[in-house]
């Protein structure tokens, strides 16, 4: 072994010898590269020696070789220095391999670059800070030479393993630095701070702080630059979604738009679970650092995430990091720290803080809403709503200090998330009360529309803290807040802005409970406290009155609970409770009464409502136990208050107990009593007297003695010319004024005012009358009242009193008033039931009342019949007075003839209360006072009542149909008013069979009323007599009793009750006898009977009330086989049958869920059963029934029926019923839902499978998405749409089928109204069109299920998959199908490249006929394809295919071929660019020719792809030969479109030639070779139309072709005759571009001789002059403009002039003019001269030159004065010798216009002024300056230069002369 010294010496040596080497090539470049290249890397390895003095060799020799390899060509090992960088642990080779990888990494040729990527990015975690961050650097210099490959492509799936991130922690180390260089500031460094970075982090990405390291200028990255390609890197397959997802987000908040497109787009398709817990804590992290663009884009992942929402302390941070602290002042440009101190960058501007907190709000209105049931979100929800009220108060609270539209956003956002924390948030009763007042407050006063909208929905939201009951604090603070919000007063207050009283209201129904005495004060004052309130306060004041609200929507039974009304009395009339202003606009108090001190201004409306309201909640008191509570509850009460014995008994006795005035019920007497007095308020007076009329007709006696004296107050009501105040003063008047406490004046006082006024009678008219009626109606309640009374006393002036009454025949004498006259009938029947009214003899009162009242009678008029029956009731019970009884019974039963069915009750009434008499409940309900004995009771007539029954019966068997309905109707009344009497009890079972004997009857009412009759005979039976009427129906319907004629085809139910909608009813007495049967019970026949009740006539009559069917049900056990039908029934197309039939399921099944559960099957097989009978009433009822009936149970549960189930409804869907199919297709809808929920739930189960199996080969089929049902269609295609995007790999069995059946489905769905426009339209809107259609088969739901189905593609669906689409595109017809297939082949041709590949030439072969379809949308569809189809398609397939279109292109015979020829490869070059280039050498020489196409489009198409792919001079000589060879196929077709073509392409190469010879400074002679032949054929073509470009190039390639010129003199003659042929070509447009390249072809190559008598042979014809009268009758024509770029504006002719001038002056030979310049000047006049006709060559240079003729001024002062010039100046470079160049000076002087007036625009005056100082350098020339100034000439010009100056305006033009003075000087 070697000793260290040894070693040493060794190595020295060996590095010398190694420096020698490398030294001594130092002159060679190429062979020091070569050295360099073999000893470099080991000479650095040396630098890992122990030894000090190896090591310092090694540095010495470094520096010796930076100075050799400064030369830009000099490329050193960069691939063996990186390995060694990799492989070393010494830090001085690392330094060295570094220094020398940057010298010359970016001399490398690209492809060494890529491969350097790999090898750098491998293992690149691993080594020192220092080291990484300068591979770092060095892997960043490589970016840009990456090529990223597609996405989706067989390259990105292998990408990551190329780049040599195989191991995923380089993956995630290289991803995080990329994202931290995305936040690198341009100016960072580690002495300025970073937002998000630390300076470890500025150190690492800035090499230690270098500055040059980002500075391009100085050899540094561009930061911006590589910005972007880190950002496309992050994008490719080198990282997954994990890795990159935070650098994407920080590449999305970017603000360069090509940084942030990239990350949006990762963003959105990113994999990431947002429910990672480390990932969301990196998220908290990063916005803790970061930026606000940052902070926003990372708010809105964190509004995604659930699991955010469980971070409660750095929810708060959030909002503390976004929100500034209102003390806190920053200024703008200060950067600002976060919690660590740590800098986060400047404080954002006023959009960008807008734009954060908008994100702030989403972010806390997510955490709101989904952290309560994450977390224990009380932790943070009090300090969020704490933190939230800050900033509202921020902005100005309650009134915003700005009110732009971002802040009103803002502070919706806050209040709404108030809302929604509150919500969530357990809080105590301090801060829900100081909440809810700050709410009501900022709700009062905030002035935004847009953000009060969001206090009121926080409101509601922080309502729900305060569900009742509450303890008494909360409680009283509550009612304290609302109560003082519904008293404000819009002018007591300047700040408030609006009324509360909504939410006031709102939060009083649903914060206090219903017993709450002050919530209902502020639901009254909601209804009636303002006359101008909102309907929605009013609506909701309404609701909280209501206890039914309570009753439905409150299942806790304290808020059921009904108010006090005791207290509510105290509340509404004693307490003080009136609004804040209370005073008038004068500040007088105002003096009202005590009872209405509450009630002052507008509040006075809720008076009365206050009064009714406590009405009814005394009432509801009374009959709590057995009052049950409905919708209709308010009906009900007063209908029970009104007509119900048992019901006014009850509320009689609770009222019993108060008998004081002191007392509520005093007190609430008092109060309607003073309000019915109210003259000034008289909106109020008539509720207040209905209120006090009904209160006190239940009031107990001893409480009305207080009121009692002052019944004379109430005569104002008495005389009202309202009717309805005459009846309810006379009504009050009558309980007060007979009390027995009113004194006996008081009384007479009362009694004599009213006989007064009644004494007017016969005289009154108007008012007076009406008071009349009045007094005579209050004298007859007045009467009767002291009567029910019961005091001896008051009888007797109760007889005096009615003494005082008129018999009616006088009355009818007296007047013909009916209203005077019913008013009489009114006050007499209340005498005749008190049993006051003196009667005579009873002829006399058959004549002086029975005869005017029958008159009346039989009129139909209801009071005149009641007055008939209360008459027969007052006549005393002895034979003498039967037969008038008998006659006015008889006169009643005479009524059977009228037509208006309620006058038919009233007769039943009058019959019922003159033979029961006081024992009928219809004249018990008359007393409304109380009562102490019942004297004046007059019994029951036994022998009449028994007599009335018999003829009834006995009339209910007649076949006179008016009787008989008649007879029906007064049985029933009947029955209804003395039911309890034994005479009525007795014969129940005989009304029962007389019931059923009227169901036969062909009178729709009288079957009503049977049907009624006999529910009611059952109801109002004991339960023996029940048993005996059940019997005896059952009997009648077996035929085992008594027979009752009744079919069995017997209507129960008309067509007005329960129709049908086909003229019958909804069912027949077979079918009720059929269920009763079933069902085991008979009685269930009178629950059908009571469906009759739903018919208008009795629900109308409040007398009858409601009869639900749960009261008439009984509770016998139900036979099973009832369920199925009745279940069926429930759905009957009729709405009042699926009522009635819910009713009696509701009646019979307590428990519906275990019913239909246990019934199940049953009731599936009846339904299946069902579906396909013979009605279609019962098959709709069906499909509703089976569709209701599976929805929400578990699949398993029907399983085995859902193959009957689907094969019923497709039968069903096409039934010849409209209504019919309708519920087939909601059955179908539903089972479509089963499937796709059992799609979404477990795709790939076997129960998912076995429904796809069943379903959809039914809505594929022509009865499924081919129906012409357009219905049943529409359903099955929305069904297979959600079947492809929620199927998943169940799918692929059917993906084939349904693919093809969708494609078909795009153009068959398509609505008919397209094709009726698309016939009708231009081509251009026709284009449009398909446009729009294209968009909606791409973008619609349709397109989207086709992609939906590819996507589950593999390699076994592939194989059945491609044949059915090949067939589809053979035989499309429509166009949708047919963009639909294009996509379809992109789908497949990216998504599923593998198993496509085999398939892809088939489907080329498809596209060569179909990429060319007529319709231009469809063919583009289709080139997009074929080029998605080329990335696929072997390379064979790729070559035959574009050959076969090239060739297509050349065989055109139409334009329209080669649009779709272009859209092919224009697709190509933008879809594939890759495969494009791998063809290039087809596709780019093919391009070239495109883009010279005569057509537009074509030519358009081409010059994109060729700017695209190529672009340059040196492109097309790279392809010469082959444009070459196209180009000669174009010019030998028939098709002159395709000569033309082929020529400009020909001509545009040459102008590329000569172009890529300035590029390069060499000419190829090989391409003039190969371009000339062709060129030739070219412009031997005819002219064109742009032909004229084929001659631009030409000069210059003759210039270019001089060496071949030289060589060729045939060759020369043949481009000397191209020339000279086209100037002689007689096309006036193209004449002048051609003379112009005559004279250019002369200039370019002196090889040609002297042209100049050619040029003037050519053109001297177009400069001749015409003179006048010569051709005199030729016609003048107006020359066109001509198109050149050099006409400036002139006309054809003139161009043509002016080029054949042109040519003339310039067509000179260059060589003759060097040698000899005045000779070739002269023979340039003389040509110029000699095309005057009168042209004399001795008198060239002394008569005045040709062209200064007026014809040529144009010419002269557009184009001459520069020509001239250029002459001018070209023979003064030559310089003229000896020569005498006067004479050509002074002619070309003379032909610039020195002395003309118009001196013309300032750009010709300086070209001539410029003009003359070439002249003057020419005279100097051969005249020394001083001598030629002194010449004639020199004279001349100089007096011509200072005249022009005088003249001259223009300072520009001034200095050209000037300088022109200066030079004669």
């Amino acid at each position: 072994m070697a000793s260290p010294t040894e070693e040493e010496k060794k190595d020295i040596s060996l590095l010398d010898g190694a420096e020698w080497t490398i030294l001594s090539a130092s002159s060679d470049e190429k062979k020091l590269q070569e050295k360099l290249r073999v000893y470099l890397c080991p000479l650095l390895l040396k630098a890992g020696s122990p030894h000090l003095r190896v090591r310092n060799k090694v540095i010495s020799i470094c520096g010796n070789i930076n100075k050799l390899i400064q030369s830009p060509t000099i490329v050193l090992p960069v691939a063996s220095l990186l390995d060694q960088f990799k492989q070393t642990e010494s830090p001085l080779i690392k330094h060295f391999d570094l220094i020398y990888i940057q010298h010359s990494i970016a001399r490398l040729e690209r492809h060494e670059q890529q491969q350097l990527l790999p090898k750098a990015l491998k293992d690149i975690r691993n080594g020192s800070a220092a080291s990484l961050s300068q591979i770092f650097n060095v892997v960043l210099r490589l970016l840009p030479t990456i090529r990223i490959p597609s996405r989706g492509s067989q390259e990105d799936a292998g990408f990551r393993e190329a780049m040599g991130l195989s191991h995923l922690e380089d993956a995630k180390y290289f991803a995080e630095w990329l994202g931290k260089l995305l936040l690198l500031p341009a100016n960072a460094s580690t002495e300025k701070p970073a937002p998000g970075l630390t300076e470890a982090d500025i150190s690492f990405l800035t090499l230690s702080g270098k500055k040059e390291t980002w500075d391009p200028s100085a050899g540094g990255l561009n930061l911006p630059e590589t910005r972007i390609f880190a950002a496309s890197f992050l994008a490719s397959g080198a990282f997954t979604d994990e890795e990159r997802f935070i650098p994407a987000l920080y590449a999305a908040a970017s603000t360069d738009y090509r940084i942030s497109g990239v990350g949006e787009d990762l963003l959105k398709r990113t994999s990431v679970s947002l429910e990672d817990k480390s990932l969301v804590r990196k998220l908290y992290d990063a916005h803790s650092r970061l930026q606000p663009p940052y902070r926003i884009r990372i708010l809105s992942m964190l509004s995604k995430s659930e699991i955010a929402t469980t971070f409660t302390d750095e929810v708060l941070a959030v909002f503390k990091r976004n929100v500034e602290p209102k003390s806190q002042n920053v200024p703008q440009d200060a950067i600002v720290m976060d919690i660590d101190r740590r800098p986060t960058g400047p404080k954002p501007s006023g959009l960008e803080q807008t734009k954060l907190h908008r994100a702030l709000f989403e972010f806390i209105n997510w955490v709101a809403r989904i952290g309560p049931s994450k977390t224990d979100f009380n932790k943070i929800g009090v300090n969020l709503i704490h933190m939230l009220r800050e900033f509202v108060h921020s902005q100005g609270w309650p009134k915003p200090l700005r009110q732009s539209a971002d802040d009103n956003v803002l502070r919706s956002r806050a209040y709404e998330t108030i809302g929604i924390l509150a919500k969530g948030t357990t809080m105590d009763d301090h801060d829900r009360l100081g909440l809810a007042a700050w709410l009501f407050r900022s709700l009062s006063e905030d002035p935004t529309p847009d953000v009060v909208v969001n206090i009121d929905s926080a409101l509601s939201s922080v309502a729900t803290l305060f569900k009742p009951p509450h303890d008494f604090r909360v409680n009283v603070e509550l009612q304290s807040i609302l109560v003082s919000y519904m008293l404000l007063e819009d002018e007591a207050d300047e700040d408030l802005v609006r009324s509360t009283r909504h939410a006031v209201t709102k939060w009083a129904n649903n914060c206090l409970p219903f017993s709450d005495v002050q919530a209902r004060w502020i639901d009254i004052v909601a209804v009636a406290g303002r006359m101008d309130e909102r309907n929605d306060v009013v609506e909701e004041g309404h609701k909280g009155l209501d206890p039914w609200t309570y009753h439905a929507n409150d299942d806790e039974d304290e808020s059921k609970d009904l108010p006090d009304w005791q207290e509510m009395v105290d509340l509404f009339f004693k307490a003080s409770r009136a609004p804040i202003k209370s005073k008038v606009e004068g500040g007088m108090e105002i003096d009202v009464h005590p009872l209405f001190k509450n009630y002052t201004g507008d509040m006075i409306q809720a008076f009365p409502i206050a009064l009714d309201y406590c009405r009814k909640i005394i009432f509801l008191t009374a009959l709590v136990d057995t009052f049950p509570f409905d919708a209709g509850w308010q009906q009900r009460l007063e209908a029970l208050a009104q007509s119900d014995l048992e019901s006014r008994k009850a509320i009689r006795n609770y009222l019993a107990q108060f008998t004081y005035e002191e007392q509520p019920f005093g007190i609430l007497l008092s109060a309607a009593f003073e309000g019915m007095g109210r003259q000034d308020a008289p909106k109020i007076v008539e509720s207040c007297a209905r209120s006090f009329v009904d209160l006190a007709s239940f009031a107990p006696k001893a409480v009305l003695g207080f009121l009692a004296s002052r019944s004379e107050e109430l005569l104002p009501l008495v005389k009202s010319n309202r009717k309805e105040l005459r009846v309810l003063g006379s009504k009050a008047l009558g309980i007060l004024a007979a009390h027995p406490a009113n004194s006996s004046q008081s009384l007479a006082s009362v009694t004599e005012k009213l006989v007064g006024i009644t004494k007017g009678l016969q005289t009154a008219v108007g008012a007076e009358l009406n008071a009349v009626e009045g007094a005579f109606l209050a004298l007859a309640h007045l009467a009767s009242r002291l009567v029910y009374y019961a005091n001896t006393r008051s009888v007797d002036r109760a007889r005096k009193v009615a003494a005082v009454f008129p018999s009616l025949a006088d009355v009818a004498q007296a007047t013909s008033v009916v209203s005077t006259q019913e008013t009489l009938f009114d006050a007499w029947a209340q005498l005749w039931t008190a049993g006051l009214g003196g009667h005579d003899q009873g002829d006399l009162v058959i004549k002086a009342f029975v005869d005017p009242l029958v008159v009346f009678a039989k009129k139909g008029n209801e009071k005149a019949i009641a007055a008939l029956g209360r008459l027969a009731l007052s006549l005393p019970s002895d034979d003498i007075w039967d037969g008038t009884l008998e006659k006015i019974l008889a006169q009643l039963y005479a009524l059977y003839e009228l037509k208006q069915v309620e006058v038919h009750f009233a007769v039943g009434e009058a019959i019922a209360a003159a033979v029961a008499c006081w024992d009928a409940e219809v004249v018990q309900l008359t007393v409304d006072v109380e009562s102490v004995s019942r004297g004046y009771w007059a019994p029951k007539r036994t022998a009449q009542l028994t007599a009335v029954l018999e003829k009834l019966l006995a009339d209910c068997k007649t076949t006179k149909p008016s009787l008989l309905k008649a007879s029906g109707i007064w049985l029933f009344c009947l029955i209804q008013r003395c039911s309890h009497l034994e005479e009525v009890q007795s014969r129940l079972r005989l009304c029962q069979v007389a019931f059923m004997r009227l169901l036969s009857a062909r009178d729709e009412l009288v079957q009503e009323t049977a049907s009624r009759g006999l529910a009611l005979v059952y109801e109002k039976g004991d339960a023996g007599l029940k048993s005996d009427l059940t019997k005896d129906l059952v009997a009648s319907f077996t035929g085992s009793g008594p027979q009752i004629k009744v079919e069995e085809e017997t209507e129960l139910f008309d067509a007005g009750a329960l129709p049908t909608g086909d003229g019958k009813s909804i069912t027949s007495y077979k079918d009720i006898v059929s269920l009763a049967n079933e069902v085991g019970d008979p009685s269930l026949v009178y629950k059908f009977m009571s469906l009759a009740t739903n018919a208008a006539t009795w629900s109308t009559r409040s007398a009858f009330g409601r009869f639900g069917l749960s009261n008439i049900l009984s509770d016998s056990e139900v036979d099973p086989k009832l369920y199925p039908k009745l279940y069926r029934y429930r759905f009957d197309p009729n709405t009042n049958v699926q009522r009635s039939m819910n009713d009696i399921w509701k009646a019979l099944v307590k428990d519906s869920n275990a019913v239909l559960e246990a019934q199940f099957d049953n009731i599936m097989n009846d339904l299946l059963k069902s579906i396909l009978g013979r009605e279609w009433r019962v098959r709709e009822a069906s499909c509703s029934a089976i569709s209701e009936l599976i929805s929400g149970r578990p699949f398993p549960k029907y399983e085995k029926y859902y193959k009957d189930i689907w094969a019923a409804a497709v039968k069903v869907a096409d039934d010849v019923k409209a209504t019919v199919r309708n519920a087939a297709g909601k059955l179908c809808m539903a089972l479509s839902t089963t499937l796709v929920r059992q799609l979404e739930d477990s795709g790939s189960s076997a129960t998912a499978k076995s429904m796809m199996d069943e379903a959809l080969p039914f809505l594929l089929s022509d009865k499924g998405i081919e129906s012409s049902a357009e219905e049943v269609k529409y359903f099955c295609v929305g069904t297979v749409l959600k079947i492809a995007k929620r199927g998943g790999t169940s799918l692929k069995p059917y993906i084939p089928t349904m693919v093809s059946h969708l494609l078909g489905l795009l153009s068959t769905i398509e609505p008919e109204a397209i094709n009726y426009y698309y016939q009708r339209v231009g081509e251009a809107n026709r284009d449009k069109l398909d446009k729009l259609r294209a968009n909606a088969v791409s973008q619609g739901p349709m397109g989207e299920a086709i992609e939906d189905c590819l996507r589950n593609v593999d390699a076994e669906v592939m194989e059945e998959l491609v044949p059915k689409i090949s067939e589809t595109i053979k035989t499309a017809i429509g166009m949708p199908t047919k963009i639909g297939c294009g996509r379809a082949i992109w789908t497949l041709s990216t998504k599923h490249g593998i198993n496509f590949e085999k398939h892809a030439p088939t489907f080329l072969n498809l596209m060569e006929k179909h990429a060319l379809d007529r319709n231009d949308v469809v063919s583009q569809g289709y080139a997009r394809a074929t080029a998605y189809l080329l990335r696929v398609a072997p390379d064979a397939a790729k070559q035959s295919f574009i050959e076969k279109f090239i060739n297509l292109y050349l065989e055109s015979d139409t334009e329209t071929r080669r649009q779709k020829v272009a859209d092919v490869v224009l697709a190509l070059s933008k879809i594939s660019p890759d495969h494009f280039n791998a063809l290039e050498t087809l596709l780019i020489p093919f391009s070239f020719l495109g883009k010279h196409d005569t057509d537009e489009y074509t030519q358009k198409a081409f010059k994109e792809v060729w700017d695209t792919h190529a672009g340059t001079h040196l492109t097309v000589t790279k392809y010469l030969k082959e444009i070459v060879a196209l180009a000669e196929k174009t010019l030998s077709t028939a098709q002159w479109a395709l000569k033309h073509g082929g020529a400009l392409t020909v001509a545009d190469a040459a102008e590329s030639v000569g172009g890529a010879t300035t590029l390069t400074h060499h000419t190829n002679v090989e391409h003039l070779k190969t371009l000339w032949p062709v060129y030739d054929r070219a412009l031997v073509l005819k002219t064109f139309p742009g032909k004229e470009k084929l001659l631009d190039p030409f000069p210059k390639f003759v210039e270019l072709s001089k060496d071949l010129l030289e060589m060729d003199a045939s060759l020369a003659a043949a481009y000397k005759k191209v020339a000279v042929r086209e100037a002689k070509r007689n096309n006036d447009a193209y004449r002048p571009h051609a003379f112009e390249c005559l004279w250019r072809v002369a200039a370019a190559w002196d090889g040609f001789g002297d042209m100049l008598p050619d040029i003037k042979n050519i053109v001297a014809p177009y400069l001749e002059i015409e003179e006048e009268g010569k051709d005199g009758d030729a016609m003048d024509v107006d020359t066109p403009a001509s198109n050149s770029k050099s006409s400036r504006g002139l006309d054809l002719k003139t161009v043509t002039k002016w080029k054949a001038l042109e040519a003339l002056t310039k067509g000179y030979n260059r060589s003759h003019m060097k040698k000899e310049p005045v000779q070739t000047l002269k023979e340039v006049i003389t040509a110029v001269e000699s095309t005057d006709p009168k042209f004399k060559p001795a008198e060239v240079f002394t008569t005045k030159p040709y062209i200064t003729r007026p014809e040529f001024d144009v010419i002269r002062k557009t184009y001459w004065y520069e020509c001239a010039k250029d002459l001018l100046e070209a023979a003064t470079i030559a310089g003229t010798g000896d020569n005498d160049s006067a004479p050509m000076v002074g002619w070309f002087l003379s032909t610039l216009d020195l002395d003309a007036e118009d001196s013309g625009l300032e750009s010709q005056r300086v070209a001539r002024a410029k003009t003359v100082k070439s002249a003057i350098q020419l005279g100097k020339s051969t005249v020394d300056g001083a001598v030629f100034k002194a010449t004639d000439l020199g004279k001349e010009i100089e007096g011509l230069v200072t005249g022009a100056i005088e003249k001259e305006r223009s300072l520009d033009v001034q200095k050209e002369w000037r300088e022109c003075l200066k030079l004669l000087a």
